[in-house]
């Protein structure tokens, strides 16, 4: 903040600073050098604020400190004045004395609290078993499980570190007032981490911890949370591989794709799309005829729908044609069962193009499957939320396979009530694109040369994500960026040309509920 801006800020509050002044001093004559000072040390110190919105917090505390300061001054000059028979005597503690003693009292209680908090385990018990329970040496030794000498030793250990503690200016990190956002993104098998970052406080370890390994002490300073809170949180995170321990200090274990990294991302990659936007539109515009001309439920739809159903399929086949040529590494074994890849955002997924994908999901017996790819921008129209997986997999397939409704489904009536799913009497039918095998497979041939350009596309963009993320991220997580980046924007390709066709008019979302980007197969 400027000396200009908090001049402002005290001038249309002048009142207020005169106002604490005047309930804060004894001698009343005083309270205009007292206000003077206050605004001085304000404007003093206004450059070290960041954020305008913490400005009377900051102004109150250099208040409070200024009036302490005050007061000691004016009686280190009452102590210089000469003693004469008229002064001499016995005299009360005046209010401003009394003020300084009780402030000084709690000042020393606090920060005898703060490093309290600060204590590692076992020294915080035995300090507070033996000072605060009255416990004896040979009780707490019984508990801890380890010697009375040892006893000793610990208490012995955290006189010491208190004594150094409170003579020590701490300051509380940003992450203590501004805990930032993390999200966490899943790519594998079963995901089992979905509620561990339900709380604020773990993922703000998370960013706490991931350009530089941290301490326990310095995590609690800096997320401003009392250690016997946070080093059950640090277990929990280590024991799901999210947190990597080395020594005494606890390092993130995931890649996070930050604000910072996107930003140079779409800088750097922003220009490729158009043009493959436009040459992919093109031809599946010409190829349309022939595709229509394939026995496929869907096949009567118009242009518009037809196109984003074929343009989506194209894209879901090319990423799989990526992947084929520059394939993954092995999943990994996650520490919470199951194998794939953990990462994460340091924003409210502000940066996703999804809402959701399900790729080739198969029903139970094997006989029809389906793909659905919610993108962001086609959410007015297609949202296929996925919750009880299974059960809803299971009535789309019925669908696909026009099954008589199973009324035991629960989820059949919300795929009804959103369109996905067609119902006349009892007989279901898919309301998206179906192909028997022999006739998918024979649009995949029409389509494979739309299949190769997005294939390059997206390997050209996850081999530039690679290198981008590497500058990112730390050295310690550098072996992480290649999966990441293939994972997060080689599908992301897909969204990319998709927002570019339809900014372009080449498509139109349709403002009623209709699944655009869902396909099924019959076996």
């Amino acid at each position: 903040m400027t000396d200009k801006r908090a001049s402002e800020l005290l001038a249309e509050n002048l009142t207020a600073i005169y106002g604490y002044a005047f309930s804060k001093l004894y001698n009343k004559d005083q309270v205009d050098d007292l206000t003077s000072e206050i605004v001085c040390e304000i404007i003093a110190s206004a450059h070290t604020l960041r954020s305008e919105d913490a400005f009377w917090g900051f102004a109150w505390k250099i208040a409070e400190n200024t009036f302490r300061r005050f007061i000691r001054k004016n009686e280190y000059m009452a102590q210089s004045v000469e003693l004469t028979e008229e002064n001499i005597g016995v005299y009360d503690l005046t209010p401003e004395q009394e003020y300084i003693q009780k402030e000084t009292e709690r000042e020393e209680i606090y920060l005898l609290r703060r490093e309290l908090s600060l204590l590692k385990k076992t020294h915080r018990e035995v300090c507070v078993a033996y000072y605060v329970d009255n416990k004896s040496c040979s009780q707490i030794a019984k508990e801890q499980n380890i010697s009375v000498e040892m006893v000793k030793y610990h208490l012995f250990k955290t006189r010491k570190l208190l004594k150094e503690g409170i003579g020590m200016t701490r300051t509380l990190g940003e992450k203590s007032y501004n805990p930032g956002t993390f999200r966490l993104d899943f790519w594998g098998d079963w995901n089992h981490y979905g509620d561990l970052f339900k709380r604020k406080l773990p993922g703000s370890i998370v960013l706490a911890a991931y350009y530089e390994a941290m301490t326990v002490e310095a995590l609690s300073m800096e997320l401003g949370v009392a250690m016997p809170y946070l080093e059950e949180e640090l277990a929990i995170l280590e024991a799901a591989g999210v947190l990597q321990k080395t020594g005494e200090k606890y390092q993130s274990n995931l890649v996070i794709l930050t604000d910072a990294y996107e930003r140079e991302f779409v800088k750097n990659t922003s220009s490729v799309y158009e043009a493959v936007a436009k040459s992919v539109m093109e031809k599946a515009i010409a190829l349309l005829p022939q595709i229509r001309k394939l026995d496929f439920h869907g096949n009567d739809y118009d242009d518009n729908r037809l196109l984003f159903g074929i343009l989506n399929l194209a894209f879901v086949n090319g990423y799989s044609i990526a992947e084929a040529r520059s394939p993954l590494g092995r999943p990994n074994k996650l520490a919470l069962g199951g194998y794939g890849w953990i990462f994460g955002y340091d924003n409210d997924y502000a940066n996703h193009h999804f809402c959701g994908v399900t790729m080739e999901t198969w029903n139970k017996d094997r006989t029809a499957w389906f793909s659905a790819e919610n993108y962001r921008v086609i959410r007015q129209a297609q949202m296929y939320e996925h919750y009880d997986f299974l059960n809803k997999t299971e009535a789309i397939c019925d669908a696909i396979l026009q099954k008589d409704a199973n009324k035991a489904n629960p989820t059949l009536p919300s795929l009804i009530e959103n369109n996905f799913i067609l119902c006349d009497g009892n007989k279901l039918s898919a309301n998206f694109l179906v192909f028997d095998r022999d006739v998918y497979e024979q649009l995949r041939s029409i389509l494979a040369p739309i299949f190769e350009e997005v294939a390059d596309c997206m390997i050209h963009i996850s081999d530039q994500a690679e290198r981008i993320l590497a500058e990112h991220a730390p050295a310690a997580l550098k072996g992480q960026c290649g999966d990441v980046a293939k994972i997060h924007h080689r599908l992301d390709v897909a969204a990319f040309l998709m927002e570019a066709l339809i900014r372009e008019n080449k498509l139109t979302v349709p403002a009623e509920k209709t699944p655009l980007c869902l396909w099924g197969v019959k076996q």
